[in-house]
C-alpha cells in the first residue's frame, strides 16, 4: 500500500511559480470561494433591504465575523483544519441555497448570520495553512498569490452569479461554496501544527507587533470606507451606473496584478520597505484622487493605483506579524488579524462618512489617503528599531 507524501513547507529557495504550485489545491479552494462571495453578500444586503430590514439589522448581522475568526481557533483545535474547513465551506453552501427557498427576512437575516460567521472561519483556516507551509524567505509571496486569487475571484463573481440558475445566483454560490472542499480534500501540504488555544492572548500580540494589527486594522478601514461609499462618491461626481462599475471595479482587479509583484519584493527587499512603498504610494493615489480627479478615465487610473498599493498592506502585515512568531501561534495570530481588520471595517465607513460630511465628497480619499499614512509614518519609526529575525 502506497502512503501518500505530505509536505511540510515551501522550499526557500522556491520561486513565484513553484509556491503557486505548491499552494495550487489551497487556491482552488480560495477562488471557488471568492466565485461565491464576491457577487452574494451585496445582493443579499439588498434583498434585506427591499425586505423591510434597518440598516441597523443589516449591519449587525456583518458582525458575526468577529465570532467565525474567534471560534474557529477551537474548533481547529478538535478537526483540524480539512475538516474544519469542509465543515464551513459545507455550512455555507447550505445556508447559502436556503436563500432560494424563502422570502422570509427572519430566515434570510439567519443564514447571512451563518454564511458570515462560515466566512470569518475560512480566512482563519487558509491565512494560517499558508503561512504555516511557508518559510520566512517565501511568505510574503505565498500571501500575496492568495490574496491575488481571491481578489480575482472577488472581482469577477458579480458576472459568475450573474449566471444564475433561472435568476437565483444563491444556488450557484451554494455550489461554489462546496465546490469549494473538493480540491482542500486532496492537498498534499502538512496541516498545521497548532499550540493550544489562547496561549497568545490578543494584548500580547498587540505588543509584540503593533504595527502588524495596524496595517490590519487600516487595511479594513480602507476596503470598507472605499466599498461602503465609492457607489455614493461616483453618483456624485455625474458618472452613470456602468461608468460607477467600471469605477469601482478598477480597484477590485489592480490587486489580481499588483499582490505578486509587491510579495516578491518583500521576499526579496523586506517587509518594511515595501510596506512603506505600498501604503505611501496608496495614499498619494487617494491623495490625487481628492484634489486632481476631473473625469471618469481620472478617477479609474486613480482607483487602479490606490487598490493596487492599498490591498497588499494587509498580506504584507500578515507576513510581517507571522516571521515573528512560533508557527504554533498561527491560527491565534490570525483570528487577531481578522479581529484588527474588521474593526477596521466597522470604522471606516463611519469614519469616511463624517469626514465627507466635514469637506465634502473628497473627503472619502482625504479619510483614506490620512489613515494610509499613518501607516507609512509607523513603518518609518520602526524600520530603525527593528532587528532582523531568524531564519
Amino acid at each position: 500500500m502506497s502512503t501518500r507524501i505530505l509536505q511540510t513547507q515551501i522550499s526557500p529557495d522556491a520561486n513565484l511559480l513553484g509556491i503557486f504550485r505548491a499552494f495550487g489545491f489551497i487556491l482552488t479552494g480560495v477562488l471557488a470561494f471568492g466565485l461565491a462571495t464576491g457577487g452574494l453578500f451585496p445582493l443579499i444586503g439588498l434583498k434585506l433591504q427591499d425586505q423591510g430590514a434597518s440598516d441597523l439589522i443589516i449591519g449587525l448581522i456583518t458582525s458575526v465575523f468577529f465570532a467565525g475568526s474567534l471560534l474557529t481557533e477551537r474548533i481547529i483545535a478538535r478537526i483540524r483544519h480539512i475538516r474544519t474547513f469542509s465543515f464551513l465551506a459545507a455550512t455555507a453552501g447550505i445556508s447559502t441555497m436556503a436563500l432560494a427557498l424563502s422570502d422570509d427576512p427572519k430566515v434570510w437575516i439567519l443564514m447571512r448570520f451563518i454564511t458570515g460567521f462560515c466566512l470569518g472561519g475560512y480566512y482563519v483556516v487558509i491565512e494560517s495553512w499558508i503561512n504555516y507551509a511557508s518559510t520566512n524567505q517565501t511568505r510574503a509571496r505565498g500571501m500575496s498569490i492568495y490574496e491575488a486569487v481571491r481578489m480575482l475571484g472577488i472581482a469577477i463573481s458579480p458576472f459568475v452569479l450573474g449566471l444564475g440558475l433561472n435568476g437565483q445566483p444563491y444556488i450557484l454560490a451554494g455550489l461554489l461554496f462546496t465546490l469549494a472542499i473538493i480540491p482542500l480534500v486532496f492537498c498534499p501540504l502538512e496541516e498545521p501544527v497548532q499550540n493550544e488555544p489562547g496561549t497568545l492572548p490578543f494584548g500580547r500580540l498587540l505588543s509584540l507587533v503593533p504595527l502588524g494589527m495596524l496595517a490590519a486594522f487600516v487595511s479594513g478601514s480602507v476596503n470598507a470606507a472605499f466599498y461602503g461609499m465609492a457607489g455614493v462618491y461616483g453618483d456624485r461626481a455625474g458618472l452613470d451606473t456602468s461608468e460607477i462599475a467600471i469605477f469601482i471595479g478598477s480597484m477590485l482587479i489592480a490587486p489580481t496584478f499588483a499582490h505578486p509583484i509587491m510579495g516578491a519584493a518583500a521576499d526579496r527587499f523586506g517587509r518594511l520597505p515595501v510596506l512603506f512603498v505600498a501604503s505611501a504610494s496608496s495614499a498619494l493615489a487617494a491623495v490625487l484622487i481628492a484634489t486632481m480627479a476631473s473625469g471618469f478615465w481620472d478617477l479609474v487610473i486613480f482607483s487602479f493605483l490606490l487598490g493596487g498599493f492599498s490591498h497588499p498592506v494587509y498580506s504584507l502585515g500578515v507576513a510581517y506579524v507571522n516571521d515573528r512568531l512560533d508557527p504554533g501561534d498561527f491560527v491565534r495570530a490570525g483570528g487577531a488579524l481578522l479581529i484588527a481588520f474588521c474593526l477596521g471595517t466597522t470604522f471606516g465607513p463611519t469614519a469616511a462618512a463624517a469626514t465627507m460630511a466635514l469637506t465634502g465628497d473628497s473627503g472619502l480619499y482625504l479619510f483614506i489617503a490620512g489613515i494610509l499614512t499613518l501607516v507609512a509614518l509607523s513603518v518609518a519609526m520602526s524600520a530603525g528599531a527593528s532587528r532582523p529575525v531568524k531564519q
